[in-house]
């Protein structure tokens, strides 16, 4: 069965790969067209396991606005036409797409500066960018692990099932909130001179009464008209940390007299 599943998984990864690269022919044929881009035009750019998902979600349920995913998940060998090419081809109103910061650092290769990538896009080709980020490191590693055994988000269509808390590495957690520092100053470069909406996790997605202020603060920001939305995404994890892990005890240990201690329950 090893062996059945490890060859799954890589006939999946060659057909994604494939399938972006047919897309990014598609978009390269677009943006060659010289096919007017939407009217209005945005990028939600941050971080995974950070709400973008729910985002993404909530606004495409927007009339008018078309929002698409991960756009830039894949290498491409020109992501900016790759960007403006999936643009050009939406019929709607306005259209937006995610972004990840460790995809323009780590997965493609922008000609020039990669700190210019989100500057070019708002500066030359009218972008509104939405900066999503997550505030707690903690609980932003314990997603980050936790979504690579299962998930603390699924679907409402999805059955009910309870999670289970999983046991982490202390090091492990350390290792990914070290990580996230390191991403979020990168992002602060890549939007040095960028006008944005700033955005958090806990304030703007975390919970159920704050999503239809936050997509009518992003419609105001890309003025256009916002109505009733509704994620599709249904939060199912713990509030607790000490019911999110079951180690909790030996992670608190380690982190105590360090600078990330206050994150602790």
């Amino acid at each position: 069965m090893p062996v059945l599943d490890e060859a799954t998984t890589f006939l999946r990864q060659q057909y994604l790969f494939v399938r972006q690269q047919f897309r990014h022919l598609q978009a390269g044929l677009n943006y060659l067209s010289g096919r007017p881009l939407p009217d209005t035009r945005f990028v939600l750019f941050g971080r995974g396991r950070s709400g973008t998902t729910a985002l993404v979600s909530m606004l495409d349920d927007v009339p008018g606005l078309r929002c698409e995913g991960e756009v830039l998940h894949d290498y491409v060998p020109f992501p900016r036409r790759h960007v403006l090419g999936r643009t050009a081809r939406c019929s709607a109103e306005a259209y937006g797409c995610k972004i990840l910061s460790y995809q323009i650092e780590d997965v493609q290769r922008p000609p020039g500066r990669h700190e210019d990538f989100l500057h070019t896009l708002h500066h030359d080709h009218g972008f509104h960018i939405l900066y999503l980020r997550r505030t707690h490191l903690l609980r932003h590693a314990l997603s980050n692990i936790w979504a690579r055994q299962d998930t603390f988000h699924r679907k409402k269509s999805a059955p009910d099932t309870e999670p289970t808390a999983p046991r982490v590495a202390p090091e492990h957690v350390i290792e990914w909130m070290e990580r996230a520092e390191a991403l979020r100053e990168y992002e602060a470069t890549l939007l040095k001179g960028v006008p944005h909406l700033s955005l958090t996790y806990e304030e703007h997605i975390r919970h159920d009464k704050a999503h239809q202020p936050t997509v009518d603060m992003i419609c105001d920001f890309l003025n256009i008209d916002s109505v009733p939305v509704e994620s599709s995404y249904r939060k199912t994890a713990p509030s607790a940390l000490r019911e999110r892990v079951a180690n909790y005890e030996a992670l608190a240990r380690r982190l105590r007299g360090t600078p990330y201690a206050e994150y602790l329950d």
